[in-house]
């Protein structure tokens, strides 16, 4: 078995030019590499508990990513449960001068031998993430005979940032030719008519995009995609009709929060959420569809004062009608009443507000003008089924 292994080895790597290494769990130690290479380079021992031990794993395929861009994956035989197949590392973007000194910590190595560390890690492939696990799944099935579909290696909103960052950012500046606003005029779309639904099905090929690279270093790049990102959904969910101010605030949220991170796996799930959320957000502020100007106008006056005290007759003198006209014109042209509207506007606030601050529930209530935070309470409750406590407790309530 571990001769094959062995041949098995040198193939993928005469294929793929992915270090990797045959691991004996037990002993602790490695009895065969591709391609050869000396100690210095190893995989460092503090990732390897975590590669290969199964317990903490579903399956048999375990990665992990480092912060300085490396991504390791490990395949486990069910033939002999004693080995352990390594391989990596492989990164997004080649390594730039202050990822090599983080590694030259990480690997521990000495000041003489950091020429030869050097060229070793500069010869290794570019991989995505998915592109990577790819590999591992296929690795996977020659050995044990299991499909295990990469969307089931990543949590499904980390998939599809993962798929759009490959497409986005890891064809070279001078490869092809550049195909972004294409994906971008996609999201765009999405978002503008607030379907995150939509985001599940969309699949990129390989070829789609081509930006370049837009960071000196792996999490830079990650980092600067997810700027890109939230820019363009920014720019998508004002046009479908989400109020300025919050889209701003929302895209402030998550650009502040890439710049806090620092772990790849975090950044790769917060890029998962920037689409998604924005979509979201959309969707449940869109305004009821009609042709009508007055009728537009009344809707825009409406959203942009939600959280003041405003009444039909607010919204009538604001449109240059009487009260009564306007109401019953209002009714026939959207099947319901001015008053559920302005109801409905405040509870789509009173939501973001539950679901993305610590507001308390009586400021909330005032600040979207209730009487009273029981009329807030029961008329929450009213339009969704529950209390407003509930609600920020499990958003996906609703």
């Amino acid at each position: 078995m571990s001769h094959s292994l062995n041949d098995f080895l040198k193939m993928l790597y005469l294929d793929s030019n992915i270090p990797s290494y045959l691991y004996r769990f037990p002993e602790q130690r490695f009895t065969h590499t591709e391609p050869e290479q000396s100690a210095l380079t190893f995989p460092p021992a503090k990732y390897l508990p975590r590669l290969t031990d199964r317990s903490g794993h579903t399956g048999h395929i375990s990665y992990l990513s480092t912060e300085y861009g490396s991504y390791f994956g490990c395949v486990s035989a069910d033939a002999d449960p004693d080995i352990r197949l390594i391989f990596g590392p492989v990164s997004l973007t080649p390594y730039s001068d202050s990822e090599l000194h983080q590694m030259y910590i990480d690997y521990v190595v000495p000041q003489e031998s950091r020429r030869e560390f050097s060229d070793f890690f500069q010869r290794v492939p570019q991989f995505s993430l998915s592109s990577f696990l790819i590999k591992l799944a296929f690795i996977n099935y020659c050995l044990n005979g299991e499909i295990r579909p990469v969307r089931e290696l990543l949590p499904q909103q980390t998939f599809h940032a993962a798929r759009t960052a490959d497409t986005l950012y890891e064809k070279r500046a001078d490869s092809i030719h550049n195909h972004s606003h294409e994906i971008e005029s996609v999201i765009h779309e999405i978002i503008r008519t607030g379907r995150p639904e939509a985001l599940a099905q969309l699949e990129f090929n390989e070829s789609f995009a081509n930006v370049g690279i837009i960071g000196p270093t792996a999490l830079r790049q990650l980092k600067n995609t997810i700027i890109v990102s939230t820019t363009v959904a920014t720019r998508a969910a004002i046009d479908g009709g989400l109020d300025t101010d919050a889209a701003y605030q929302l895209s402030d949220s998550f650009i502040q929060t890439a710049e806090s991170l620092s772990d790849p796996d975090a950044l790769y799930e917060l890029m998962g959420r920037v689409a998604y959320t924005f979509a979201e957000r959309v969707k449940e502020a869109q305004m009821p569809v009609s042709s009508d100007g007055m009728i537009q106008n009344a809707i825009r006056f409406i959203q942009q004062n939600v959280c003041e005290h405003i009444t039909v007759e607010d919204v009538a003198e604001h449109v240059g009608f009487s009260r009564s006209y306007f109401s019953t014109y209002f009714k026939k042209e959207l099947g319901f009443s001015v008053n559920a509207f302005i109801t409905r506007c405040k509870m789509e606030e009173a939501k973001q507000l539950l679901k993305y601050t610590d507001k308390s529930v009586s400021v909330i209530s005032s600040y979207l003008c209730f009487s009273s935070q029981i009329h807030f309470q029961t008329a929450f409750k009213k339009q969704y089924g529950v209390t407003p406590l509930k609600y920020r407790k499990d958003p996906d309530c609703i």
